[in-house]
């Protein structure tokens, strides 16, 4: 199912794009629509493959003794927030110029994982409403109504850090209750999540029942408004004193980064508690990366490289091996020299001409620091450039196959397509696409994120 989302993301993608192009407004118009489809289908088979790929705890009691976890409390009311994903949302406002990478499809739990992975894995209890697939984020344990009380003493009894989210009513009475009366402050963090109006439901039901209380909202500045994350939009931590501080989650920039912002911004505004652990702000991932990237880069440079060696180089060459074979197919043909001569490319020739302009008019050397630049997101696993690089693989065979036959006098078409670009076009490109759709390459690129 992941395979199949990302190829359907993939060629949704690419249909979009092409959509603005030179076309009529009816094929435009249907291509946008075969994305939209196609996008949507995607987003939903990756997440459904994920989730059939998520595991389901035993038991929170049967965790290995030696390994750090990180206890994820919340009403489960709030499910459905923290299943949040950006591609969801940013499709239905601005579809059209959205890319979408495994950025675009991690929840915000799985942000708030990933965030706290310094200080161990995330598990928590699953609602029984999940039906028979885990929700993305910690991993879960089912537990029944007699059972759910002891798993989540085992998991307090031996958790590195305790994440509360802020839920509505008194569903988390106990857990309060139990947290401030086991008197370990600096290993509980709160978060502020959904909006003012359910934080203040938390603070007047169970605000008391901290020693030192829990803050006020703070009223919501333009740059709030502007940086705020999706669904998670605050943190509270605490002095050895259970003096509480209110932290926003706000990011850096307007729009860029939404993606993971709460994964991003926990870290930043949070910064004492992970230094009064003694754990990093990240994990550094330690998958190696697969021998499938690595055959990529170089398939993407000489695709991208060789029509510029060609044209550098080889534009004296060109001429005279046309000239060449047109001469020997003459000569064996035994066809009149007038004719002949037609076929021949001379320095006035305007064939010859825009093949010298090209060599001289383009900023050649900045075409070569781009494809670098890109090669090496590639090599790094960067999800925006694996992700065009799996686009330009579907399509660009296609549209520069297409152009050179459109373009070419016939019967330089099998000189050009049949020396290298049917080679490099046909099958480089489309190779790099099909290799980074391993699942050991999406494994490693989520594993960087």
């Amino acid at each position: 199912m992941s395979i199949l989302g990302w190829i359907a993301l993939t060629l949704g993608s690419g249909c979009t794009g092409i959509s603005r192009g030179d076309t009529s407004a009816g094929v435009a118009w249907g291509l946008l629509a075969t994305g939209v489809v196609l996008v949507a289908a995607g987003v939903w088979a990756v997440l459904r493959g994920r989730q059939h790929l998520t595991p389901v705890l035993d038991s929170l009691h049967g965790l290995a003794v030696d390994e750090r976890i990180v206890l994820f409390l919340r009403s489960f009311k709030d499910d459905d927030g923290f299943s949040q994903v950006a591609a969801r949302r940013w499709f239905r406002l601005l579809f059209a110029s959205m890319l979408p990478t495994p950025a675009h499809l991690l929840t915000e739990e799985d942000q708030v994982g990933r965030a706290f992975a310094p200080f161990g894995r995330m598990v928590a209890l699953g609602s029984p409403s999940d039906g028979e697939l885990p929700r993305l984020g910690a991993e879960r344990h089912y537990a029944s109504d007699p059972t759910w009380w002891d798993e989540v003493l085992a998991a307090l009894d031996r958790s590195a850090l305790v994440v509360l989210a802020t839920g509505a009513g008194r569903g988390l009475t106990k857990e309060v209750e139990e947290l401030v009366a086991r008197n370990d402050p600096t290993r509980l963090v709160l978060l502020v999540s959904r909006d003012r109006q359910q934080y203040t439901k938390f603070r007047e039901s169970l605000g008391g029942k901290f020693p030192n209380g829990l803050p006020d909202y703070p009223p919501k500045r333009l740059r709030h408004r502007l940086l705020q994350g999706r669904y998670v939009r605050a943190a509270i931590w605490f002095d050895s004193d259970w003096t509480p501080h209110w932290e926003m989650l706000d990011g850096r920039f307007p729009l860029i980064g939404l993606a993971r912002r709460t994964q991003k911004a926990l870290p930043r505004a949070l910064r004492k508690v992970y230094q009064r652990a003694g754990v990093p702000a990240r994990v550094t991932p330690t998958a190696p990366r697969p021998w499938a990237v690595k055959l990529s880069v170089p398939l993407i440079a000489a695709f991208w490289l060789t029509p510029v060696a060609v044209v550098l180089s080889v534009v004296p060459v060109t001429v005279f091996v046309v000239n060449s074979i047109v001469k020997a197919f003459a000569k064996a043909t035994h066809a009149p020299s007038g004719i002949a001569d037609g076929f021949l490319m001379t320095p006035s020739d305007s064939r010859f001409n825009a093949l010298h302009d090209l060599s001289t008019g383009w900023p050649l050397w900045l075409w070569v620091a781009v494809v670098a630049v890109c090669g090496y997101r590639v090599w790094r696993g960067g999800p925006y450039a694996i992700m065009m690089t799996r686009i330009q693989g579907v399509f660009l065979p296609v549209f520069t196959l297409a152009f050179v036959m459109a373009k070419l006098p016939s019967r330089f078409v099998p000189l050009f397509v049949g020396l290298g670009l049917l080679v490099l076009v046909v099958l480089g490109m489309p190779v790099a696409a099909v290799l980074l759709l391993r699942r050991d390459v999406r494994e490693w690129v989520d594993s960087r994120l």
